[in-house]
């Protein structure tokens, strides 16, 4: 694909912008009249639709620019692997930022929703999982990644990585996110296809979805938490925040090795095939004006970081 039938760097950041601006308007809107249906709409109509509208407007190959080539069941499965070994550093980098903004004061974790049902566990399944991992990765391994390829494969990853977790506007689960969106990105380049990217969004968002049903259905066998919170209303929440990121990073350390090692067995594979699979990362001159989108959203984000903290310091 020549250089003119690629995105830029000014495209990634005026859809995101784009992005932004309907999340913050319709996306709100239709969340807050019911969160299920508006979750949907979100995915679908916010997060999907425009980059499809982008590269067709553009004249683009959307098979291209968003890498929808085949991948492997071999490498399709390792990814489900790597996924599931990745978890709890993303577990990790949420926890580690949290305990560090838990002195500030109470924090006011937003709750995900969780299945308390069969009927409702599909049903977060289909709209966590599966439209979340196919919605958002279009978005951002697809659209956003390419992109950022003309300022070379790493920066790529690294700022569509960035992207994702800002896109989230939530100081809470800002640091999993960017985390996340670094793995995925890599796994999307290293295969050279966006499926990598949606399975690992899939499993991971599809382990969570799972991991709290189990807990609700469990809830009837644990200690009541009234009399656990007794015994340890004395113990200071940053101690207890602090024990937790110590656990998730000793779990993170083991786990992510190990992912490491089926990540070079992927790396092997492709190298193997030859030079034709694999695509060149030529970097080009990037203008400081193709950056100038972003300026919106960074300071919508800094208000709404600013809200969350001092929200956290007023529970003191």
């Amino acid at each position: 694909m020549s250089d003119q039938k690629k995105l830029r760097v000014f495209d990634a950041n005026m859809l995101y912008l784009i992005g932004v601006i309907l999340f913050w308007t319709v996306g709100a809107h239709v969340q807050i009249r019911n969160f299920e249906s508006g979750l949907i709409i979100t995915q679908y109509i916010i997060i999907l639709l425009p980059p499809i509208i982008y590269i067709a407007a553009r004249k683009l190959s959307i098979k291209e620019t968003l890498k929808l080539n085949k991948i492997s069941l071999k490498h399709g499965f390792l990814i489900v692997c790597i996924t599931l070994l990745t978890y709890p550093v993303a577990i990790f980098g949420n926890t580690l930022l949290m305990t560090i903004i838990s002195f500030l004061g109470n924090l006011n974790i937003p709750q995900l929703p969780m299945a308390t049902n069969k009927s409702e566990y599909v049903k977060l399944l289909f709209i966590i999982s599966v439209s979340a991992g196919i919605c958002e990765e279009i978005f951002f391994r697809g659209f956003v990644l390419s992109g950022y390829e003309r300022m070379g494969k790493r920066r790529a990853i690294i700022f569509s990585a960035i992207l994702f977790g800002f896109f989230h506007f939530n100081i809470y689960n800002l640091a999993g996110p960017i985390i996340l969106g670094l793995i995925f990105g890599y796994l999307v380049i290293e295969t050279g296809s966006i499926f990598a990217g949606m399975i690992g969004h899939m499993v991971n968002n599809g382990f969570a979805v799972t991991l709290g049903f189990i807990l609700n259905l469990a809830a009837d066998f644990l200690p009541d938490m009234d009399t656990v919170n007794e015994t340890v209303i004395d113990i200071p929440h940053p101690l207890v925040m602090f024990a937790n990121t110590v656990l998730f990073g000793i779990i993170s350390v083991i786990t992510l090795l190990i992912a490491f090692q089926l990540i070079k067995i992927i790396r092997k594979d492709r190298e193997n095939l030859g030079p034709k699979v694999h695509y060149r990362y030529e970097e080009k001159d990037v203008k400081k004006f193709e950056f100038v989108p972003l300026i919106f959203t960074g300071i919508l984000f800094i208000v709404i970081t600013i809200i969350q903290i001092k929200e956290i310091i007023s529970l003191g």
